[in-house]
């Protein structure tokens, strides 16, 4: 547990990052409804009718009856009824009641957004409204008690709250989560996929080692649920957080592993990238192993050498060479990465390396010379 502490500690004081690591770049971009509140000059709540469609232009619209306004504008002036541009069937066990996102244009309301809303919703949307300013463990605790709604739509906004949220804010939130309930949404085959990543980082950072070996059954089984392997990287770092030694080894192993899937190994790639953005020198070690076991492997080595060359790490700079004429590292992706470490590598051997190369095939090397002079120099981490 010592070792689980330590590396939390590590993540807290590590620069934050834009949203959360472990969630699908779509679901990050999703406003919630916090956002929409806020963007919003008016929010008004009611129940749909009459939905119709001219027959003349094939348009939909469906009359709003306005019955309370959790924000609201003078351009709305006396309007009970606002009419919806959009065909929303109201069909037997059809929710009615329904919320709308206004802005003002040319004096009017103008409806950007809305989502069915029963009164769970816009009681929950008037609390989280409220959290505009509060510090991360407040809003986020907030949040957490709502990932496991059963209003669908209550459920769906909190789960993005925190794909927006940056690692660093929810591992000083930590204390705000409940593993127990992790654990059984993680476990729940109904509950969507992309949100498990997000959930395992959650239980990373806030459980114990019942909850290592929850994580370690569920990225070994075989064959992999498709549900775990699309979210294997936020499964992973969850364990390595919380069971250090051993998370770091399977790592490794799955790096190392030609029967292991291609996209879990991918995905065990971007976690080694987020641990070492994070704790850079003070996990190099197991880092180091993690890249040591990819070089021997053609498909996945230039990975691992392209991110040793860009955090300046030149450890591994005679295996990465021992690679250069290996049949299954001819790929000239690999060979034009080996050749770019190597002039970016400070190391005796690299120079050696790239002398070389030069004799045997000048071409190449000049034309990594030119691409190098398009980027930046390496700094090497601190």
């Amino acid at each position: 547990m010592r070792c689980a502490v330590v590396a939390v500690a590590l993540l807290l004081t590590a620069s934050p990052v834009g949203a959360c690591t472990f969630c699908d770049g779509n679901v990050r971009a999703r406003p919630t409804l916090r956002m929409q509140y806020a963007q919003s000059k008016a929010v008004l709540h009611g129940k749909l009718k009459n939905p119709r469609f001219d027959p003349k232009t094939d348009e939909g619209f469906t009359d709003l009856h306005i019955s309370s306004a959790l924000k609201d504008d003078p351009a709305r002036g006396n309007q009970n009824v606002l009419v919806l541009r959009q065909y929303l069937p109201v069909i037997g066990d059809t929710p009615a009641d329904y919320l709308v996102f206004c802005n003002v244009a040319e004096g009017k309301l103008d409806v950007f957004g809305g989502v069915p809303a029963p009164l769970a919703v816009v009681e929950y949307l008037k609390a989280a409204a409220k959290l505009e300013s509060a510090d991360a463990p407040t809003r986020l605790g907030f949040f957490f008690k709502h990932l496991a709604s059963p209003e669908a739509i209550v459920a769906a906004d909190a789960f993005v709250e925190f794909a927006r949220a940056s690692d660093t804010d929810i591992v000083k939130s930590a204390k705000q989560f409940d593993p127990a309930v992790m654990r059984k949404l993680i476990a729940d085959e109904k509950i969507p996929g992309e949100r498990l990543g997000v959930f395992a980082f959650l239980l990373g950072v806030s459980g114990g080692p019942a909850d290592a070996a929850f994580l370690a059954e569920l990225l070994k089984k075989s064959p992999m649920p498709e549900r775990i392997s699309g979210s294997f990287g936020g499964l992973l770092a969850g364990y390595v957080l919380l069971a250090p030694k051993d998370g770091w080894a399977f790592t490794t192993s799955v790096l190392g592993s030609d029967k292991q899937p291609y996209p879990a190994r991918l995905s065990a790639i971007s976690t080694v990238r987020f641990f070492q953005a994070y704790q850079g020198n003070a996990c190099k070690p197991e880092v180091l192993k993690c890249c040591s076991a990819l070089l021997p492997h053609g498909d996945l080595a230039d990975q691992a050498i392209e991110d040793l060359r860009r955090w300046g790490w030149w450890d591994l700079s005679a295996d990465v060479f021992a690679q250069f004429g290996k049949p299954t590292h001819s790929a000239p992706i690999v060979r034009r990465c080996i050749v770019r470490y190597a002039l970016t590598c400070p190391n005796a051997d690299a120079k050696k390396f790239v002398e070389a190369v030069r004799r045997s095939d000048p071409k190449l090397v000049t034309s990594v010379e030119e691409q190098l002079k398009l980027f930046a120099p390496v700094n090497p981490k601190k």
